[in-house]
C-alpha cells in the first residue's frame, strides 16, 4: 500500500496529465481520468475525504449535481443505451467534483505544476494544429476547410479551450506568476491561431471575456497603470472593430454600379437574370449573364469533377463556379472559363468561392455575410452555418414543446433528432441532419424544463461559491462557456464536458489559504 504522501504525488501528477492532455485529445484524457480515479480509490481514507466533503458543505456533491440529474432521469429515456453512454460521456461531472472537492487544496507549487504543464500542452496542441494547417502534417477530415487542422477535437471547442487559455495567460501574468514577456509572446501566439481557425463562437467569447478582463483589471485598487491598460483596450477593439467594419464595407461595395444588359452569350444562349437580387462577389453583380448550359458543357471538358457535382468542401460546384467567376468580373460562360487558369480550376475544385485570396478570417467573415443575402433567395440551408442552425434550433424546439414537462430522458435527443429528420422535410442533406447544436435546447429536450431549471440551480448555486480571488478567470469562463453553449452540443461529448468540468472543478475548489503550504 502506497503511503499519504505517494498519493498526493500521483493525485497531482494525474491532475497535471488531464491538465496536459485537455487539449490533445480523448485518449490521454481518458488515461488520465482513470488514473486520477484509481489513485483516488486505492487511497482509501474515505472517512476524511467525507469529513472534506461535508467541511465545504457538501459543495462538492452539489455540483456533482450536474451528473446525478441526468442519472435521475435516466428511466425516462426510451433507449437505454444511449442514455447509458450519454451518461459514460459524461462522468467527469461526477468524478472530478468529487475527487478534486475531497482532496486537500492545492498547495503553490502544485498550482504552478498544474498550470504548466497544462500550457506545455496548449503549446504542443496549437504547434501541431498550425503544423496541418499548413499541411506540413495530415489531418484526420478533408473537409477542405480550415476548421481541418483542428484535429484533437471540434474546432468550436478547440477554439474555446484556446480563447480560455488567453485569458488565462493574461490573468497570471498580471498576478506575477509568470514572465510578463513570456505570457506576451504566448498571447499573441494563441491570438493568432484562434483568428486562423476563424471561430466566430471563440472570437465573440473571447472579445467580450478580454473586455472583462481589462475593465477588472483597469479598476483594481492594486493597478498602478489604469491608463495604459485603459488605452490598450480601447485600441484593441478600436482595431478589431475597424477591421471587421473594413470586411464587411469591402463586401458590399459595388465595383460596377450598372446592370448588365447584355442578351446572349458568345454561343447564342440567352443569359439568366436576376435584377432583383443584389448579392454580389468581389464588387461584381453574382445574378447576371449566366449561360448555365453553355458553361456546363465547358466546365465538364475543363474538369473530371462534374459541373452538378460537389466540391471538396461539399458544396454545388455550380454555385462555386458561379462566385468565382464573379470575382473577377467574368460573365458566366464559356469565355468567361477560358480565362480561368488550370490552377483557378484546381482552386474551383477545391471550393474556392473567390479569386482574391483573403485569410480565414476574412473568409469566415464573407462567408457569414453571404449566407445572411442567400438566405433571402433560397431555402437550402446546408452547408451554411447560420442557416442550418435556424433549422437546428426550430427543430430542437419543437421536440422540446413534444413533451416539455420532464424531457426525454439522457441521450433523447439524439434519439428525437433522428425521428424528427425522418418525419419533416428540413431539406437538409443526412449528413447535415444534427443536434441542436445549442447545448440550453438540447439540456431542455433530454431533462425537460423542470429538470433543466434544477440542473441551472445548481451550476449557478455552485459557481457562487467560488472565491472573490478567482473571479478574475472565473468570468472569463462563464462567458466563453456561455457563447460556446449557444453554438454548440458542449457537454454532449467527452472533449467538451472535461474541459467544462475541470476548469470548473479548479476554480470552484481553489484555496488561497493554502497557497501558504510549499
Amino acid at each position: 500500500m502506497l503511503n499519504s504522501t505517494t498519493h498526493r504525488k500521483v493525485y497531482v501528477f494525474f491532475i497535471s496529465c488531464l491538465a496536459a492532455s485537455i487539449s490533445l485529445g480523448k485518449v490521454p484524457m481518458s488515461v488520465s481520468l482513470i488514473g486520477l480515479t484509481l489513485n483516488w480509490i486505492l487511497e482509501l481514507d474515505f472517512q476524511l475525504k467525507w469529513k472534506k466533503i461535508k467541511d465545504q458543505k457538501y459543495l462538492p456533491i452539489i455540483f456533482s449535481g450536474l451528473f446525478l440529474i441526468e442519472l435521475l432521469w435516466l428511466p425516462i429515456s426510451k433507449d437505454t443505451t444511449i442514455g447509458l453512454n450519454v451518461l459514460r460521456i459524461k462522468l467527469p461531472l461526477l468524478l472530478l467534483p468529487i475527487i478534486i472537492g475531497s482532496c486537500t487544496s492545492f498547495s503553490k507549487r502544485e498550482w504552478k505544476t498544474v498550470i504548466t504543464t497544462f500550457f506545455i500542452g496548449i503549446l504542443v496542441s496549437t504547434i501541431w494544429v498550425y503544423l496541418v494547417s499548413i499541411e506540413m502534417l495530415p489531418t484526420k477530415k478533408d473537409s477542405g476547410t480550415v476548421r481541418d487542422a483542428s484535429i484533437f477535437m471540434s474546432h468550436i471547442r478547440y477554439s474555446v479551450l484556446l480563447s480560455f487559455s488567453t485569458v488565462f495567460i493574461l490573468g497570471i501574468a498580471f498576478k506575477n506568476l509568470i514572465n510578463k514577456s513570456l505570457a506576451l509572446a504566448f498571447f499573441l501566439w494563441l491570438l493568432f491561431l484562434i483568428f486562423k481557425l476563424a471561430t466566430i463562437t471563440a472570437i465573440l467569447g473571447l472579445s467580450f471575456a478580454l473586455l472583462f478582463l481589462f475593465i477588472a483589471l483597469i479598476f483594481s485598487s492594486r493597478n498602478k497603470h489604469k491608463k495604459v491598460y485603459l488605452a490598450g483596450i480601447a485600441s484593441l477593439f478600436f482595431l478589431i472593430g475597424l477591421y471587421v467594419t473594413t470586411i464587411v464595407n469591402d463586401f458590399y461595395h459595388i465595383k460596377s454600379k450598372e446592370r448588365s444588359f447584355q442578351t446572349h452569350s458568345i454561343g447564342g444562349e440567352k443569359y439568366q437574370f436576376d435584377l432583383k437580387d443584389n448579392t454580389t462577389e468581389n464588387g461584381f453583380y453574382l445574378w447576371e449573364n449566366i449561360a448555365q448550359k453553355e458553361l456546363e458543357r465547358a466546365w465538364n471538358r475543363k474538369s473530371k469533377i462534374s459541373f452538378n457535382s460537389k466540391d471538396k468542401k461539399n458544396q454545388p460546384v455550380k454555385a462555386t463556379l458561379y462566385r468565382f467567376l464573379t470575382s473577377k468580373g467574368l460573365n458566366k460562360d464559356s469565355v468567361g472559363l477560358s480565362k480561368l487558369t488550370k490552377n483557378e480550376i484546381q482552386k474551383i475544385e477545391n471550393g474556392e468561392t473567390s479569386s482574391v485570396a483573403y485569410n480565414n478570417f476574412e473568409k469566415r467573415i464573407r462567408s457569414l455575410l453571404y449566407q445572411r443575402e442567400s438566405r433571402k433567395k433560397s431555402s437550402d440551408p446546408n452547408n451554411q452555418t447560420i442557416n442550418q442552425r435556424v433549422v437546428f434550433w426550430k427543430a430542437g424546439i419543437d421536440i422540446f414543446l413534444n413533451q416539455p414537462v420532464f424531457g426525454h430522458g439522457p441521450g433523447g435527443a439524439k434519439t428525437q433528432f433522428k425521428k424528427y429528420y425522418k418525419s419533416r422535410n428540413t431539406n437538409l442533406n443526412k449528413s447535415n441532419q444534427l443536434l441542436a447544436h445549442n447545448q440550453f435546447i438540447t439540456q431542455a429536450i433530454n431533462l425537460g424544463a423542470l429538470g433543466t431549471i434544477i440542473w441551472v440551480f445548481v451550476l449557478f448555486y455552485s459557481f457562487l461559491k467560488v472565491e472573490k480571488e478567482m473571479f478574475l478567470f472565473f468570468v472569463p469562463y462563464l462567458i466563453l462557456m456561455f457563447f460556446a453553449f449557444m453554438s454548440d452540443d458542449m457537454l454532449e461529448v467527452q472533449a467538451g464536458v472535461t474541459i467544462f468540468s475541470f476548469f470548473g472543478t479548479i476554480m470552484l475548489f481553489y484555496s488561497s489559504k493554502s497557497l501558504g503550504a510549499s
